[in-house]
This record gives C-alpha cells, sequence and structure tokens, in this order.
C-alpha cells in the first residue's frame, strides 16, 4: 500500500497532455487555452473619461469656483475633433475619450451649467478621474497563458481583443462503467438486496465538470468475462476509463484481474487513504484507468484525489490540483485509521476567517451526508486528534 502522496505523483507523471483543437469563442467557455493570450489593441485605447463630467484644462480650474464656457459634449462611442482651448470645458461621459488638449474631468455633481458656460465648483488636478491609454495593457502584452481555464472573465478578455476563435486542450474522452450485479437502473425500484447505481451518474458529472467528454456506459454484472468485456469496449477511443466498484479483495471483486488478463500495467491498486483504500490506476495501450471504490463517499473521494488531477493535466491545466485552505476546525474530530483521511465538511467564511464544519457521516455509503458537503478537511496519516479552534487543511471540492 502506498501514500497519497506516492499515488498522486504515479499518477501526473504518467498523464500527459492530449492535444489541441481550435474553437470559436462561444464554445470556449469551461476549456484549458492552449496558447498564450495577447493583447493586439492598448486597453484603454485611448484616454477615457472615468466619470460623467466637464473635460477641461487643468490650469484653467486649479483654483475654483471657475467658470469655463461650454463647447459641446462627447458621449461614449464618439469622439471631439477640435482641440480643447483655454477657458473651455466640454460636457463628457463616461467611457468617452478625452479631447486633445484637456487634461483633468469634473465631476458633474461639482458643477452647474446654463447651456453656454459651466461653474466648475470645485478645484481640479492635472489627470483628474481619467484612465491613460494603455493603463491597463499595452499592445503586445500578454494577458493570459496556456493551461488557465477559461471562465466569464477570461471570455471577456478574449473578446475584448479579438480572439473569435481560441486554440483550447481537447476535451477528454472519457468513459464511466459501474460494476455490481446489485445494481439496477434509476428507473427501476430496487428489491431484496439491489439498489440504484447511483455512482455512474456522480462520476459522470465529476468528469464532465473536470472538463471531459463523457459516455455513461452504466453497468456491468459481477461476472469475469462480462467485466472484461466491458473494459475492452469501454477503452476504445478513449483516453480515460473510470469504473466504480469490484476493486476490492472478494471473490466477485473482478476489475484489476479483468485488466491483470488484459495486459494492463499496474500503476497501483491500493492506498492509504481514507474512504477509498482499494484504488486502482492502470494503463491498457494508450488508455488510462481509474477503478474506483464503489461505496458513494469513496467514490467521490477517490475520484477528486486522483482522477480529477488526471484530467485536468490531459487538458494542460498549470494547476490540475482542487484548492486547499486552511481553516479554523468548527469542532474536534478523532481519527484513529492510520490513513489520510477526507472528511466531509461545510467550508464557510465567518467574520473573515475561513471555517470547517465536520459533518456527520455514517460511513462511505452515506451519500445524503456527501451531498451536504462543499469541502473535505484533510487528516494526516500521524494525526489522531484535532481539537476545535485549530487550523486545518482544506481540500475545495467546489471553487469557493
Amino acid at each position: 500500500m502506498i501514500s497519497v502522496d506516492e499515488a498522486l505523483d504515479i499518477v501526473l507523471s504518467r498523464i500527459e497532455h492530449i492535444g489541441t483543437e481550435r474553437v470559436r469563442l462561444d464554445q470556449a467557455r469551461g476549456r484549458v487555452l492552449a496558447e498564450n493570450v495577447c493583447a493586439d489593441i492598448d486597453l484603454p485605447p485611448f484616454d477615457r473619461a472615468r466619470m460623467d463630467g466637464y473635460a477641461m484644462r487643468s490650469e484653467d480650474a486649479s483654483v475654483a469656483p471657475i467658470r469655463l464656457r461650454a463647447v459641446g459634449e462627447i458621449a461614449a462611442g464618439a469622439r471631439m475633433t477640435e482641440r480643447l482651448e483655454s477657458g473651455e470645458a466640454v460636457k463628457i461621459f463616461t467611457g468617452a475619450p478625452i479631447p486633445a488638449g484637456a487634461d483633468a474631468v469634473q465631476k458633474v455633481e461639482v458643477t452647474e451649467s446654463d447651456g453656454e458656460t459651466v461653474l466648475i465648483k470645485e478645484a481640479v488636478r492635472p489627470g483628474q478621474f481619467i484612465t491613460p491609454r494603455a493603463s491597463e495593457v499595452a499592445a503586445g502584452e500578454t494577458v493570459a497563458r496556456r493551461g488557465r481555464e477559461i471562465g466569464p472573465a477570461e471570455m471577456a478578455v478574449l473578446a475584448s481583443f479579438g480572439y473569435a476563435e481560441v486554440q483550447v486542450a481537447r476535451k477528454p474522452r472519457a468513459a464511466v462503467l459501474s460494476t455490481g450485479s446489485e445494481l439496477v437502473e434509476v428507473s427501476t425500484k430496487p428489491v431484496e438486496a439491489q439498489i440504484r447505481n447511483s455512482n455512474s451518474y456522480t462520476i459522470s458529472a465529476y468528469a464532465e465538470r473536470a472538463g471531459a467528454a463523457v459516455t455513461n456506459l452504466g453497468t456491468v454484472k459481477d461476472s469475469f468475462t462480462d467485466t472484461r468485456n466491458a473494459l475492452v469496449e469501454a477503452s476504445r477511443s478513449r483516453d480515460l476509463v473510470i469504473t466504480s466498484g469490484g476493486v476490492s479483495m472478494g471473490d466477485y471483486d473482478l476489475v484489476k484481474a479483468a485488466l491483470e488478463d488484459l495486459g494492463a500495467e499496474i500503476f497501483f491498486d491500493r492506498v492509504s487513504i481514507r474512504p477509498g483504500k482499494p484504488t486502482v490506476f492502470a494503463r491498457l495501450d494508450s488508455t488510462f484507468f481509474f477503478g474506483l471504490p464503489g461505496n458513494p463517499v469513496s467514490t467521490s473521494v477517490t475520484f477528486n484525489v486522483f482522477a480529477r488531477p488526471a484530467l485536468r493535466k490531459m487538458q494542460g491545466d498549470d494547476d490540475p490540483l482542487l484548492p486547499t485552505v486552511r481553516a479554523a476546525l468548527a469542532r474536534p474530530i478523532k481519527d484513529a485509521s492510520g490513513r489520510r483521511s477526507y472528511l466531509p465538511a461545510r467550508l464557510f467564511i465567518e467574520d473573515g476567517r475561513a471555517g470547517a464544519e465536520p459533518l456527520k457521516w455514517v460511513g462511505s455509503s452515506d451519500l445524503v451526508a456527501f451531498m451536504r458537503a462543499n469541502a473535505l478537511i484533510v487528516v494526516p496519516e500521524e494525526t489522531h486528534d484535532i481539537s476545535e479552534g485549530e487550523m486545518v487543511e482544506v481540500f475545495a471540492l467546489t471553487r469557493f
């Protein structure tokens, strides 16, 4: 059995970037940049008014009050072609270009106009309420680097600098498969020892959130032949296959045996993690496999600790791990497992400080308790007791 860090090192050292493609901007959200984004223009492209008010020469209103001659107006999207002369002021709106000759803006709240003149009630200083050309970004500057996920803010940057198309990482092709003769489909009401197949939907949702193009292949019965055939079929033209169940030490845990029979290279099959010790990572030809435990909480934890970083690494993400923060523990924890534990928790901010509340759960099958978690508290292998108020590492399941 290897440590979590050793297992993660193995995963990230084996997984490689799988390639790129060019997509339209409206298809780019959620993808990972595969090129550096550079500004093709200065931003702003001209000296710009930050306030509605009047543009003027600062030397004309260095002492106030002062009355200046009003010579028109400049709306956003318009431009004044004449040079502003001494003793003149022009009405200007937020975002409009500063005319030649002007070097200050006074906000409209401290002015008063009769249509022909404007009274400037407070003095101005050079540069007041003006955003200078290129003060945000200069043309040619790199504004976003490859390996960054494209979110709403990145979409604005791409659009502002003319990226109607952008080079992004190819979506990993992933197949999801749940094993177990006890599994029935969601539309079927379980009887006797049956349970509904929830893991396929959990893994598919996590994998899609991580950027994968996912095919949910449903379930396979506890048969060596069926398991072997299902793994072969799942691996066709896929970068990654993720299974749940069938990886423990029982007679019906057949995933590892089927992979070995197919000639797959098994990198590890047991990790010192709680929950989720029987986790398999393997490769057959060019397809990688994660065999995750079948209990829903174990499935979710091991996906986020191991499979998600693999999917992000395939896309060239420069930070493939979910973020961690330090937070104050809201209730004490006892853990005698001797393994690194990832405990469901609620991460919150209170009085400007991060806190983490361990959630009550009754074991790795407690999917309802896990649904309430937005984070996992990380308990190191050698730690057995953590007091309320102590700082702990918290593994955020969502961007917080």
